[in-house]
């Protein structure tokens, strides 16, 4: 169990405020960066007593000094305070460990006290990372527990306060019987994927389906690509004797006589993604044993069966969680009968604030990162390829995956805080880019080859479900997705949002005319299904004739079936639009679809009623068949990102992490927007969206005072424009009845 649960440090530490002071001390090679108590963000109380003041207490010069100890179990000792803390003004204090202490992290001499980052477990939901980056991580890890040799603790049994926490015998992301967390971030993590996917069945029942489809797509593209001689096939129809009526085992061949470049790069990508898949199949054990434990944990201790975890709240279970913790602030009906209780100090789960920062660590930094004007900058691609929006290869979830594995996985060291070469070492992180650059070439076909198949399966599964509307459907871009994500915004609130919205967008396109894509699909669609209807009529006549008469040497099902797809495709283009409204219904109806996005650009108010404003609306909402060409144009620019642009934007990257964490002790490092700082960030739109979003999930949460006026005067705002509305309805309905 990590001792740092039991209690936090009465201490925080401020980050250096201008530009200038970060960036001479990442050209110095310092390392300095922001550290907060728990008590002094969002509104989580007053500091603890006895906390110094005083200017005289503060010290920058990285001397050993005194500190306030966390508090620890019985029977364990304390030890003088780590190097480079020291007492600070108020309830703050400034970290910079010495220059060798950085040398020896970066391995060139010594030993450092900071242990290696525990693999977490990941959000499993659809909007978050593949799990290919969390594989990655886990074999990185092992392959660094191997090298550090046995005399390295590992990981997950990190000490402090003289104390070594004991072995688990359970998972580290579940209590055990004691109410031991050994690791409070993973056991967060399983406690939401849990509650996501909706008990161990429904989470067992996925991973299996996942794995056979992943193996099924592997085996099937495999076969089509490597086995099946399409030539032969395709020629068929010209053998003299039998013509085309052959066994399909004649033109089947896995194993050619001369194997050429084709049959290696088939061969390749099969095993190659088979051990992927295996790696897969051996985490679902490890996925399995978390789920059944916990399981137990919502049935015995949440008091949740298999029944509640299908229609309760997070807000309820997060509710729940802070009883077992001891918390004073839970209504007294809401605290749990039972005396188990989880060992971990109050203060360090006391909100639903406090849980939504390790559930969203970091995807806090990755929505962070994304809404960062760096990754919207036309410099990042080259020249050649300007016509292509940065947006639409940036924010692909195939770069997003890379960005996890080179920098968001790399930045934490075993206790969560940011990592001397994070915050450091620009050139480790330009080689990381590189060597990824460098893979993501090599792998480029393979990965394409995947993901068109993937594609092609997915899309013929999807257009027999809804055949009327699939190829022509619209979906938000991974551009929008990252506009509209909020900070501490888990996966189901975000989900439930954006099922929300797309009724909203439709409701508003549907107010335009009709254009000429529209008028011309209409017309194909009427001669398709016309010509299908004669085909279908004759068939019911005599049903050979589709199969044995021909027309320009094709049977008369091959035009049914090109008939049909003509119609299925000029159908799903072709829309019934109203007549064009005024003005005011397009702005309602854009404020209707900005209040489930959150998203709302000045230069829109007033305007929703112009073709500019649709077409801006429309890049964000395109069709499925164009987020696939944007998803297979990341593939393809991903080696240059990675190799090039990516490199050059190092140095800033890291001026970011630096500028925009706060260090909470026991916590860890987070993302400064996640904390609603309003002090530092004052009228940040991304920032107070994202409080009143979070406000409005957890109704009883507190944060801070900015943000509760924020909230104060918006709700003050919507009851007067109700009002409003009300009193401009009852002069209409007398004025109504005084001309009767």
């Amino acid at each position: 169990m990590d001792e740092s649960l039991l209690g936090p440090p009465s201490a925080r530490m401020p980050v250096a405020d201008e530009d200038e002071e970060l960036w001479n001390a990442l050209s110095d090679g310092t390392h300095g960066h922001v550290a907060a108590s728990p008590h002094a963000v969002g509104g989580y109380g007053p500091p603890p007593a006895g906390a110094a003041t005083g200017a005289a207490a503060v010290s920058v010069s990285g001397a050993p000094s005194r500190f306030p100890a966390p508090l620890m179990r019985p029977g364990s000792h304390r030890v003088p305070p780590p190097r480079g803390y020291s007492r600070g003004h108020g309830s703050a204090f400034v970290h910079d460990e010495p220059a060798a202490e950085t040398e020896a992290f970066l391995g060139h001499g010594g030993r450092t006290a900071q242990t290696a980052a525990t693999p977490l477990p990941a959000l499993r939901s659809n909007v978050h990372l593949p799990a290919i980056s969390t594989l990655f991580q886990n074999i990185m890890e092992s392959a660094r527990s191997k090298l550090m040799g046995a005399g390295e603790p590992p990981s997950g049994a990190a000490s402090q306060g003289g104390a070594t926490a004991p072995t688990p015998v359970r998972s580290p992301g579940v209590p055990d019987e004691l109410g031991r967390v050994a690791n409070l971030d993973a056991f967060l993590i399983n406690l939401y994927n849990y509650f996501y996917h909706k008990g161990f069945w429904c989470i067992a029942v996925v991973e299996v389906v996942s794995l056979f489809t992943g193996v099924f797509s592997l085996s099937l593209s495999s076969f089509l690509l490597g086995c099946v001689q399409w030539d032969e096939l395709m020629a068929c129809s010209k053998h003299e004797i039998y013509g085309c009526k052959r066994d399909l085992s004649q033109f089947v061949m896995c194993r050619p006589k001369e194997p050429g470049v084709w049959n290696l790069v088939v061969g390749f990508y099969f095993f190659m993604f088979l051990i992927y898949w295996l790696f897969r199949a051996l985490q679902l054990l490890g996925t399995l044993r978390d789920a059944r434990e916990m399981a137990t944990f919502y049935i015995q201790r949440l008091n949740i069966d298999d029944r509640q975890i299908q229609t309760i709240t997070w807000d309820e279970v997060v509710t729940r969680l802070l009883g077992l913790v001891g918390n004073a602030q839970v209504p007294r009906q809401l605290k749990q009968i039972s005396s188990y209780r989880l060992q971990i100090d109050p203060t360090l789960l006391a909100t639903p604030h406090d849980v939504a920062r390790r559930i969203m660590r970091r995807e806090n930094y990755l929505i962070a990162f994304m809404n960062h004007a760096i990754f919207q900058e036309s410099k990042l691609l080259p020249s050649c390829l300007q016509m292509a929006s940065t947006a639409r290869v940036m924010f692909s979830r195939n770069i997003e995956a890379n960005l996890n594995i080179c920098l968001i996985s790399q930045m934490f060291d075993g206790e969560q805080k940011l990592s001397m070469a994070a915050l450091n070492d620009v050139q480790l992180l330009q080689k990381r880019f590189v060597v990824a650059g460098v893979l993501n070439l090599v792998l480029t076909p393979f990965i394409l080859l995947f993901r068109v198949f993937h594609f092609l399966s997915q899309s013929a599964q999807e257009w027999n479900a809804n055949r009327a509307l699939y190829l022509g459907s619209r979906r938000w871009s991974s551009y929008a997705l990252w506009k509209f994500r909020e900070y501490n915004e888990l996966p189901h609130a975000f989900e439930a949002r954006l099922a929300r919205s797309y009724p909203l967008a439709e409701k508003y396109l549907a107010m335009f005319p009709a254009g000429l894509t529209a008028v011309v699909a209409s017309g194909v669609s009427f001669c398709a299904s016309s010509l299908m209807a004669v085909l279908i009529a004759v068939s019911l006549l005599e049903e050979s004739i589709l199969l044995e008469m021909t027309l320009w040497n094709r049977q008369l099902l091959w035009y049914l079936t090109i008939a049909t797809g003509v119609f299925a495709i000029s159908r799903s283009f072709s829309t019934q639009s109203s007549p064009f409204l005024v003005n005011g219904d397009c702005e309602e109806a854009m404020r209707q679809l900005s209040a489930e996005t959150h998203y709302f650009p000045k230069e829109w108010h007033g305007q929703s009623h112009s073709y500019d404003v649709r077409d801006a609306l429309l890049s964000l909402y395109p069709f499925k068949a164009i987020l696939f060409a944007e998803e297979v144009l990341s593939v393809l620019m991903a080696p240059y990102i990675l190799c090039v642009s990516l490199p050059n934007c190092t140095r800033e990257l890291v001026l970011f992490i630096r500028s925009h964490t706060l260090t909470i002790p026991n916590v860890g490092a987070v993302c400064r927007f996640a904390e609603f700082d309003f002090k530092r960030y004052t009228n940040d739109p991304k920032m107070e969206s994202s409080f009143i979003n979070f406000k409005q999930n957890h109704p009883t949460w507190v944060g801070a005072e900015e943000g509760e006026a924020l909230v104060q005067r918006l709700h003050t705002l919507k009851e007067e424009e109700m009002e409003k509305s009300m009193r401009l309805g009852d002069s209409v309905v007398y004025g109504s009845q005084g001309l009767r």
